[in-house]
């Protein structure tokens, strides 16, 4: 029980601190594990039962947030992507690590953990930044999805190796059995059962519990890691409304369970020595530089902006939970070696901490002019008397086919490459640069035009605009009422956006509610 203890006051800390520093959480825990079972030795035996244990709830949990319906029509997308990203980068790891000497078997161990992106941590930077069910998020959640799966189907083919052809081919095959099965229960039994018994709170849990041990007990009878069934269990469980009713019952006890296993994964690992802190460094720089051109690449290619394909891709950059539980797989069967699941772990930590640096609007926005497959331009002459459109995403162009046809010229500044020449395609005058260079405003006559318009996302990013305006009428968009006042104080009209979107609401659903009976539409 005390070993329990400490390690519970461990990931306390950590998840502590890390909510205060706005980082991800496991590093630090793992770090303060680590540091506990430095003071306090624990005993190796129950470290890695609360690791087995751990895990089983981590990945189950992870599951259920990945509801292949969110994807959506981004499906296509999300499996050009993933794919790609995920067998480039799990053969470069695989190169690189027979690179640094290692062996066949530890190689494609190391490529296997390079080759996904972590649920917990993009998922959660999604939800705070409520972009979940945007676009991109909801094409991020279908790579994260598929990468998972890949990962749980080549778990056994790493595993059996040195088994020969039969034993990966069984290892196989009786993964492929409990995806099939799993996806009969996504589709067809757990949106018909679940929310029938959700008023039964016992009974709920027990349901889902059930499902778990099924899946735990016929991984087990098939030979294959237990990781793979507890996930292909929540996912079972992913779909809306069951995910919904799942998640408030395991909250609790995933939060429990997580806690525990990084912490324990933390006091399992051994210090890593100078030569495998180089060779994480290595890996580590692999997956930051690979990831966002890869992603943006494809997700370019399958219609999205610029700016949307090299934030998904700094969004992905990192090693996956999966890592560690790959890692964890090899060293407890005696295939890997401790230091090399240390350089897995290291790998984790070091991309995972680098997340919330890397995936932010100021990087994307600082690597738009290095796009390399559509050239800056600028016009030089300024224009007169015409209406100015800052910033071109969905809502830009949303309002250019409103504006379309207007006697008044119509000019566009936005800095995405691929938003710059399918406005320019569709007959518009564009000035490609950034809306808060005063030098692009002034080359696109923001101080001598009759109206300008920003759909800047970020209120302080209009603010060089308003700055030079004058007496022209600048229309901002705004999300609250602080940016209301914020934009109105420096002589913008403020467009609030949430006004719009309740109105747009109630007409569709004035348009949309039944009337009755006798009463004209």
């Amino acid at each position: 029980m005390s070993a329990i203890a400490f390690l519970l006051i461990a990931a306390a800390l950590g998840f502590g601190i890390a909510h205060v520093l706005r980082i991800p959480a496991i590093p630090l825990v793992m770090a303060f594990g680590m540091a506990t079972s430095a003071i306090l030795p624990i005993p190796e035996e129950f470290l890695e039962d609360a690791l087995i244990l751990g895990v089983v709830v981590v990945v189950f949990v992870a599951g259920i947030e990945l509801n292949p319906g969110r994807v959506g029509r981004y499906l296509g997308t999300a499996l050009r992507v993933g794919v790609l990203q995920f067998f480039v980068l799990g053969g470069a790891g695989l190169g690189a690590a027979t690179l640094l000497g290692f062996a066949p078997q530890t190689a494609a161990y190391l490529g296997l953990a390079l080759a996904a992106s972590s649920t917990l941590v993009v998922i959660r930077v999604l939800q705070q930044r409520r972009e979940l069910y945007t676009p991109m998020g909801r094409m991020v959640t279908g790579i994260l999805l598929l990468q998972d799966l890949l990962v749980v189907l080549l778990i056994p083919v790493v595993t059996r190796m040195d088994e020969g052809f039969a034993a990966v081919g069984a290892g196989l095959a009786g993964t492929l059995g409990l995806m099939a099965l799993a996806g009969i229960l996504l589709r067809w039994v757990a949106p018909r059962v679940l929310p029938r018994i959700a008023r039964d709170e016992e009974l709920l849990l027990l349901t889902v519990l059930s499902a778990l041990f099924l899946f735990l007990g016929l991984a087990h009878l098939l030979e294959i890691p237990l990781v793979g069934g507890a996930f292909l269990a929540g996912v079972a469980l992913s779909p809306f409304p069951v995910n919904a009713l799942v998640r408030g019952q395991l909250n609790s006890l995933g939060g429990f369970f997580s806690a525990l296993f990084f912490a324990a994964l933390g006091a399992f690992l051994t210090l890593p020595t100078a030569t495998e802190f180089l060779q994480a460094l290595v890996l580590a720089g692999l997956i930051v530089a690979l990831t966002p051109p890869l992603v943006a690449l494809v997700a370019e290619r399958s219609g999205f902006s610029a700016r949307g394909g090299i934030g998904s891709g700094l969004l992905l950059s990192q090693a996956s939970e999966f890592s560690l539980i790959v890692g964890l797989q090899g060293m407890i069967l005696g295939q890997i070696t401790e230091g090399a699941f240390a350089i897995i772990a290291l790998v984790t930590v070091i991309t995972m901490m680098l997340t919330p640096v890397l995936a932010t609007g100021r990087v994307t926005s600082a690597l738009l002019p290095l796009h390399p497959f559509r050239p800056t331009s600028r016009e030089t002459d300024p224009p007169r008397d015409h209406i100015l459109l800052v910033g071109c995403g969905s809502s830009g162009v949303a309002l250019l086919e409103t504006l379309f046809g207007t006697p008044r010229e119509i000019w566009v500044v936005d800095d995405d490459p691929v938003v710059v020449s399918r406005v320019r395609e569709a007959g518009f005058t564009v000035v490609r640069g950034d809306a808060t260079d005063i030098e692009v405003l002034r080359s696109a006559g923001a101080d001598q035009a009759h109206i300008v318009v920003s759909t800047i996302r970020h209120r302080d990013d209009s603010a060089p605009l308003l700055a030079m305006a004058g007496e022209v009428p600048v229309l901002v968009r705004a999300f609250d009422d602080t940016d209301k006042e914020w934009i109105e104080e420096r002589g913008g009209i403020a467009i609030s956006y949430s006004e719009a979107a309740t109105a747009d609401f109630m007409k569709w659903f004035r348009d949309a509610e039944p009337q009755p009976e006798g009463q004209a539409a």
